[in-house]
């Protein structure tokens, strides 16, 4: 909201939901304990699915917030947050919440970007604005086969009309080792709608040593094409940084998380967004990158690779699928390479979506 629209009167509800007020209606909370503290926390069963709310009418959920007694990697892997929109039953947001919370490798850590936050690495907020025209259910599935001691948290909606031309928030979630050769699919969607953004969390193949694994190109398909529309030029220049990747927080973009092989970084095209109106394909490609010597080691190591190209001297010379021999590459040359690691995948994005 623009600075000058806040002393402006808008129709516009707010409800709180919480364990004080479960069904967020007016006049409603704080009734247990005789108005004292009475309800801020539950225990998490595992194996249960907690109902977080579970509102009619029309609005949109503005901020949702979290934290548990336990956040171990476990607990950060398995335990899901969903979302059902109006009457459907398969829920349109599915994601372990350290992924869905930028934090796919299970390591909190303090820090805000745009869309979501752990403020001192303890909890989960999330600002991404998710409208519905019926119903609104947000759960969460604790599959992590431990009991938790401590639930606490608070989802602020206001109800209001929301239009008709209004998008529907999801998420796809996915596990993957691509095969060699193959490319990280982020997303696959049918219709109208917007690319909102992905979380990624990459464990580099030991194999493969501290060779680099981020010259993967970052692409978007639109309808059925065959080639990209937009493409990226390397995956640490597509969150905004160059030369290889650390931690840094920015927000639209960053990295939560890199050490030992592992890499946890986000983009949100909050700024520049990514509209399509007959289906998008966002992809992410497994290639890396060493010099010369060091590719030639891991091959004779066994390691999988295949070599796409060569930068000698800035020059940047095509490898793939092309006849050439090791011996007309400079020792010097810096050699892109397909390669199989593994990755955890969240894609942001809202659809148009018919009445259920």
């Amino acid at each position: 909201m623009k600075n000058m629209e806040w002393f402006q009167f808008q129709n516009k509800e707010p409800v709180w939901v919480s364990f004080e007020n479960h069904t967020g209606e007016r006049g409603a909370g704080g009734k247990e304990n005789n108005g004292a503290k009475g309800h801020p926390f539950s225990f998490f069963h595992r194996d249960e699915e907690l109902v977080l709310c579970d509102l009619q009418g029309q609005g949109v959920i503005r901020r949702i917030w979290f934290t548990l007694a336990d956040r171990s990697p476990e607990v950060l892997s398995k335990v899901y947050l969903n979302a059902f929109w109006d009457n459907e039953e398969t829920p349109s947001v599915c994601v372990p919440i350290g992924d869905f919370f930028c934090m796919g490798n299970g390591q909190m850590i303090p820090f805000e970007n745009q869309c979501v936050a752990s403020p001192e690495g303890r909890s989960f907020v999330c600002w991404i604005p998710m409208p519905f025209r019926k119903r609104a259910r947000l759960t969460l599935k604790n599959l992590s086969g431990k009991d938790i001691t401590h639930l606490f948290y608070d989802v602020n909606i206001t109800k209001e009309p929301v239009p008709e031309e209004s998008l529907y928030f999801h998420t796809a979630f996915a596990q993957t080792a691509p095969e060699l050769g193959d490319d990280v699919q982020i997303l696959a969607a049918e219709g109208k709608g917007r690319f909102l953004g992905m979380s990624v969390a990459v464990s580099a193949d030991a194999v493969y040593g501290d060779s680099w694994w981020g010259e993967g190109e970052v692409k978007v398909y639109f309808g059925k094409d065959e080639f990209p529309s937009l493409v990226g030029t390397g995956t640490e220049d597509y969150i905004g940084t160059a030369w290889g990747q650390g931690v840094f927080i920015g927000r639209c973009h960053g990295c939560t998380q890199n050490e030992e092989g592992k890499s946890t970084f986000y983009r949100f095209h909050t700024e520049d967004p990514i509209f399509f109106d007959d289906g998008c394909r966002v992809t992410l490609q497994n290639i890396g990158g060493c010099p010369k010597p060091q590719a030639q080691k891991l091959l004779s190591q066994g390691a999988e690779i295949i070599p796409s190209g060569a930068d000698i001297g800035g020059k940047m010379i095509h490898l793939y699928r092309k006849d050439w021999e090791w011996k007309d590459i400079p020792e010097d040359a810096f050699i892109t390479f397909y390669r199989r690691d593994f990755y955890r995948t969240t894609a942001y994005f809202y659809l148009e979506r018919k009445d259920t």
